[in-house]
């Protein structure tokens, strides 16, 4: 007769595989976490050299000139606003553990000479080279800048990272690109591009096979302070049966700083985007007298310095159509706010207000550009736009939201099949923004001609962009006991490539019970709805963009 239950040994057995198994399990984990945060440091250790090398390129001027930075000031650990040495460093997905850096840099001058003495120069060599002429230039041709990064990880390890760069004696342009460019300097090489895809990325048809889209932004929160940056890129290609070909890339790059009033002094009007000759150019801007500000605090990006001094308007800016950005007709204010809609106007020198600027990529650097001005604000489930014919009814929509907009016309209605019925569980919803570019009068008017004769052209000579704002935006819900929506801090996403929904969440609809739910997401219509800050003013405040018209019903 079989005795039922287990024997004495079968029990020492299984609670040795179960230790086992525990501890294997303990092991992994442990690998995990060290693997994430080894991540995490070389990831930081990556952003304080990206942001050196941005820092260095930010000079004013070619020639040594007191108190201007210049292209003769950039030498080993010199040079910029962000010094050479420690920089601690807290990351907040490591517990916020804090983590000290030490960032240096060595800069080798080049010159482009002749060494066959044939008349053409030939060669690039270092300054010092004994082949290099008696007479040399006033400044080297380019500069080998490499910034190396060192820090120790959890095991006690030293690690290193360097990134290597190549700077080049120039400044904002003098002139329209269109105007002083050679046939030679027009013609570029044959670069091959891969469209991103719907519902992240919305390619919008310009008429002979040219696209245009928008990538999906990507924030990056500082390591020196609070500030965040968010970076994207809009890319018009032509896309023939066989190849798909880039034609033109415009960077972004959003930040948002801490500034105190400076008082009077030289700074720069807007780069801002033109017509001329049915093309979009850049326009450059110039220095001029008018009130400027300056970083209130040295931990912030090094962008943060232009920013802050030249992000100021002027009524004859404002009359001449270069400016930043107007409220209610006159020069924007400043004001440092509680984020609650409570703000302080900064006036004298030595307030502090709190500003956000937009920059655009020319000629290598990042220049100043117009505020960005959001038109709408619209929400939808991740699937969609992947529907049989919600993607033209959704384009639809955006490209009659533009061209009313330029009319003048009250703005068109949301498509309205955007509700979601849901099973309790988990839904990433998304939120993308229309925005506009001020035109100057003569601009927009060439574009209301096309528009009002029927010709689809227009879009090829207006700068419009449809971004992603899932992440910055700001979501809510009327009724959580039936669903609630994440609305985490933002982080500096990991691998926005593979993974851009993973580092926090925003915008992932989390259907509980069965019952009836609003979703709302709002964003500011100017820079603080990029970089998902509080609103700047008292009008950026009031004037927010709302959606509110997306009904949850849990099933």
């Amino acid at each position: 007769m079989k005795t039922k239950g287990f024997t004495l040994i079968e029990v020492l057995v299984a609670a040795l595989i179960i230790m086992l198994g525990v501890t294997g399990y303990v092991t992994l984990q442990s690998v995990y976490i060290k693997g994430d945060a080894k991540t995490n440091q070389r990831s930081v250790a990556m952003q304080l050299a990206q942001e050196k090398l941005e820092d260095l390129r930010s000079f004013t001027v070619v020639q040594a000139t007191p108190g201007v930075f210049s292209y003769a000031d950039i030498a080993d650990d010199a040079g910029g606003d962000l010094p050479a040495g420690e920089a601690q460093v807290t990351l907040t997905s490591d517990d916020d553990q804090t983590y000290t850096f030490n960032r240096n840099w060595q800069v080798t001058q080049q010159y482009f000479v002749d060494t066959d003495a044939d008349g053409s120069p030939d060669s690039w060599l270092d300054s010092g080279d004994p082949d290099l002429p008696a007479v040399l230039p006033p400044w080297p041709a380019q500069k080998q800048v490499t910034v190396t990064v060192n820090w120790t990880d959890r095991q006690g390890n030293a690690q290193s990272l360097s990134l290597h760069a190549s700077i080049a004696p120039v400044t904002q342009a003098d002139s329209y690109q269109a105007i002083s460019e050679s046939d030679n300097t027009k013609a570029s090489p044959t670069v091959t591009y891969t469209p991103g895809l719907a519902p992240d990325v919305i390619a919008y048809d310009l008429g002979n096979n040219q696209k245009v889209e928008t990538s999906k932004p990507v924030p990056e929160v500082s390591k020196l302070g609070d500030n965040t940056q968010v970076q994207f890129e809009t890319v018009k290609y032509i896309e023939l049966p066989d190849d798909v070909t880039k034609l033109e890339q415009e960077d972004f790059l959003t930040v948002d700083c801490e500034c105190q009033i400076a008082g009077t002094g030289s700074g720069a009007t807007p780069h801002m985007t033109v017509l001329i000759d049915e093309e979009l150019m850049v326009q450059p801007g110039e220095m001029i007298t008018k009130t400027t500000g300056q970083p209130a605090t040295d931990k912030q990006p090094a962008l943060c310095t232009q920013c802050c001094r030249d992000h100021h308007d002027t009524a004859e800016m404002i009359a001449n159509e270069v400016y930043y950005r107007a409220e209610e007709g006159a020069p924007h204010k400043h004001y440092s706010h509680d984020g609650q809609g409570n703000f302080s106007l900064a006036a004298g020198v030595g307030e502090q207000y709190n500003e956000v600027c937009r920059f655009k990529r020319v000629d290598g650097l990042f220049q100043l550009y117009p505020d960005w001005q959001l038109l709408d604000i619209i929400t939808f489930d991740d699937k969609y736009l992947l529907e049989e014919g919600k993607l033209e009814s959704y384009m639809s929509y955006t490209e009659s939201l533009i061209s009313k907009s330029i009319l003048g016309l009250a703005a068109p209605a949301r498509p309205d099949d955007r509700d979601v019925i849901v099973k309790p569980g988990a839904y990433q919803l998304l939120a993308r923004g229309i925005y506009l570019d001020r035109m100057t009068t003569e601009h927009q008017q060439k574009v209301l001609d096309k528009i009002s004769v029927g010709d689809d052209s227009w879009k090829t000579i207006t700068p419009f962009y449809d971004i992603n704002l899932t992440l910055v935006a700001i979501w809510s819900v009327d009724n959580p006991q039936i669903a609630n929506v994440t609305q985490e801090n933002i982080q500096t996403l990991v691998d926005p490539e593979t993974s851009y929904y993973d580092t926090y969440s925003r915008g992932r609809l989390e259907a509980l019970n069965k019952g009836n739910a609003v979703v709302t997401v709002v964003s500011y219509p100017f820079n603080a709805g990029i970089t998902g800050v509080d609103a700047l003013s008292p009008l950026e405040y009031q004037t927010v963009r709302t959606d509110n018209s997306v009904k949850v019903t849990v099933d």
